[in-house]
């Protein structure tokens, strides 16, 4: 290792970034990030599974699609640095069959990133869901903890805003959801969990800003970040409440 290339030195973390794909209802466009934005991305992911309960040494089941590696990634970060092991696998149906022996043969503390295409196709093995995911906590898109509600499970929501995750804690109620507004690790920045989802909760003020346009959320960095995202359209309906997201 040289100067030159040593990830330590001053600045280095703010020039060197990876290439993710941005999904969205116009499409698909490519984005970076750097590793500042991971380092904060990491620190956020932290907090989300210090929040959800996460414990040292036992196993949990990571879902993603390779296009949402740059979002997963400080998930799997933050899950190293906690010590944490994971097994990985893809939110398409063909790959149901790992995510099921994952899921029946180890027994996860927690799901991140459970698609509705594998909640379906879980059925279609016979599964019975309450016997995969009842004891795990459960962290699903929004197509799939519709249909995990409907068997009587109670997951989070993990709402695709652009380049982040908002996450919305299990409700009866309204659609409340949180998302990045601390860099820091404070699990207090979360809402009580024995609460309703729309008390509200935190975002990283210093990242992100969610902005509702016409009935359209939109997403803005408001740090420096390796892309500058500027009310962003998310496709996304649903309205902003002080520091809670409310999806339609």
């Amino acid at each position: 290792m040289t100067p030159g290339n040593d990830p330590r030195a001053p600045g280095a973390l703010a020039t060197r970034w990876g290439v993710g794909l941005l999904r969205l209802p116009t499409g698909t466009q490519p984005y970076t990030l750097s590793l500042k934005d991971i380092a904060a991305d990491t620190d956020w992911a932290r907090s989300v599974l210090q929040r959800i309960g996460v414990v040292v040494g036992r196993p949990l089941h990571v879902i993603g699609a390779g296009g949402d590696n740059l979002m997963l990634w400080p998930y799997e970060n933050a899950l190293i640095g906690l010590g944490v092991p994971f097994g990985v696998a893809e939110p398409a149906a063909i790959d149901a069959p790992r995510s099921d022996m994952f899921l029946r043969r180890f027994r996860m503390q927690a799901v991140l990133g459970l698609s509705g295409e594998l909640v379906d196709a879980f059925l279609l093995l016979g599964r019975d869901l309450q016997a995969l995911l009842g004891h795990s906590t459960v962290l699903a898109l929004p197509d799939a903890a519709a249909r995990l509600r409907e068997h009587g499970l109670a997951p989070w929501t993990m709402w695709p805003l652009g380049p982040i995750w908002a996450i919305q804690e299990p409700s009866t109620s309204d659609v409340g959801a949180v998302y990045d507004r601390s860099r820091s690790s404070d699990v207090g920045a979360f809402c009580d969990r024995s609460q309703s989802s729309d008390v509200g909760a935190v975002y990283d003020r210093s990242q992100w800003l969610v902005e509702e346009a016409g009935g359209e959320l939109l997403l803005t960095a408001v740090a420096s970040r390796a892309t500058p995202f500027v009310r962003l359209r998310t496709g996304y309906r649903g309205r902003v409440d002080g520091d809670r997201v409310f999806f339609e």
